[in-house]
């Protein structure tokens, strides 16, 4: 089940499909793709549609479905390994914990991975890749129908379009090597078929978030954002002082109505920086500063709770870190007890913090974990390959 990391590790690459050169490559990677991190993403799996959609179960189960909403997870689960496959299973889980089955499938080697939730709460994107590209399933998860589709043109899929997921978001491009290419930013319907395309840039890679209100997206660009409307077109370009040009930022999510939280590449540095970007084209603020000694390699996520302002960074020899920030920019170390590997940040309440951990081999976690009193509610001490939780619309996005 290697793709845990794969997929998860989405998982966390999906929104920059391309290598970039120099120092700036593992940043870059990294950077701006930790905000859905292991919630949606890219699938690189190497299994193929038709066996995912002939070996599957879709068991009845009792969904409270009035009551699913913030704070819920959907999770995808399973003791599997790449040597020892096993049975793979989506669950709902709620704020308390409670696991509800919603479907199954017979072996992890054949099912695809948890790529986006539509915020009407019945829908799931699921999907994988092949030499010629990628293939989504679409599972309602109330019935438990499978229909399998694929966006025209190979379209890689973002997720659903807010606020209730009517249509789904992807990217084409011809991205070869290290050079800058034409990346489209495309609406399709739920049935694969193009509806519009939205702005198209010439970049390394496009990161797309949508508003709260699903009115218009934040995109990555060369020395900051673009803010394009859903009807098509850019409204406006968001500069960010003091980067590097051509690589530019990142939308993370936004940060509330009006302002967007995005992971930036500045100038003589590999190490990302968080800045608060307004909508409005008004000046943006630095976040966090520029890193330039420790362990905290950059900043590429941050959640702020009642005990203070998170912060997912990057760490050391390619791992993630969880890091709280001072009033002064400093930084402490986050610890949570019993996790394994790299702490991924899913989503956050205002105290507390649902934290992923990259399994190497079917060992994921999944905990709510609230860093001011260090209480722990684990949901998942093993087995999850990817999780996405139904988050308030402040953030920015369902997934």
């Amino acid at each position: 089940m290697t793709k845990g990391i794969g997929m998860t590790g989405k998982i966390l690459l999906r929104r920059r499909g391309a290598l970039l050169a120099g120092a700036a490559t593992a940043v870059l990677l990294g950077a701006g793709l930790l905000s859905t991190a292991l919630a949606s993403g890219a699938a690189s799996a190497s299994t193929t549609g038709a066996a995912a959609r002939s070996d599957s179960t879709a068991p009845a189960v009792a969904v409270p479905w009035g009551s699913v909403g913030t704070n819920w997870v959907l999770t995808e689960y399973s003791t599997g390994t790449s040597k020892k496959p096993a049975p793979e299973t989506l669950y709902l889980v709620s704020p308390g914990g409670t696991k509800y089955q919603v479907y199954k499938w017979k072996s992890s080697a054949s099912a695809p991975t948890l790529v986006a939730w539509a915020g009407n709460k019945t829908e799931a994107l699921l999907g994988g890749s092949t030499v010629k590209g990628y293939w989504y399933d679409e599972l309602n998860l109330r019935t438990g129908k499978l229909t399998p589709l694929t966006l025209a043109g190979r379209a890689q899929a973002l997720g659903y379009t807010l606020p209730t997921g009517q249509q789904i978001l992807g990217e084409t491009s011809n991205l070869t090597g290290t050079q800058q290419t034409n990346i489209t930013v495309a609406r399709y319907t739920q049935a694969g078929k193009l509806v519009k395309k939205l702005v198209t840039e010439k970049s390394f890679g496009t990161s797309a978030i949508y508003s709260p209100n699903g009115g218009d997206l934040a995109v990555s660009a060369p020395g900051g954002l673009l803010l394009v409307s859903n009807a098509g077109g850019v409204i406006r370009k968001l500069p960010v002082p003091g980067l590097q040009a051509v690589l530019g930022c990142s939308p993370e999510r936004w940060w509330n109505a009006g302002t967007i939280l995005a992971s930036c590449v500045p100038k003589n540095s590999a190490a990302p920086q968080l800045w608060l970007v307004p909508a409005s084209g008004a000046k943006p603020s630095a976040l966090t500063p520029v890193r330039k000694s420790g362990n905290d390699l950059g900043d590429i996520g941050a959640w702020q709770l009642s005990s203070g302002l998170y912060l997912q960074s990057l760490g050391p020899c390619g791992t993630y870190e969880i890091n709280k920030q001072a009033k002064n920019g400093s930084v402490t170390r986050v610890n949570v007890p019993g996790t394994v590997n790299s702490p991924v940040v899913v989503t956050a309440t205002s105290s507390r913090l649902l934290v992923q951990t990259l399994g190497c081999d079917g060992g994921g976690q999944l905990v709510w974990f609230n860093p001011a009193t260090h209480a722990e509610q684990w949901l998942f001490k093993t087995g999850v390959v990817a999780a996405i939780a139904y988050t308030n619309k402040e953030n920015g996005t369902f997934n």
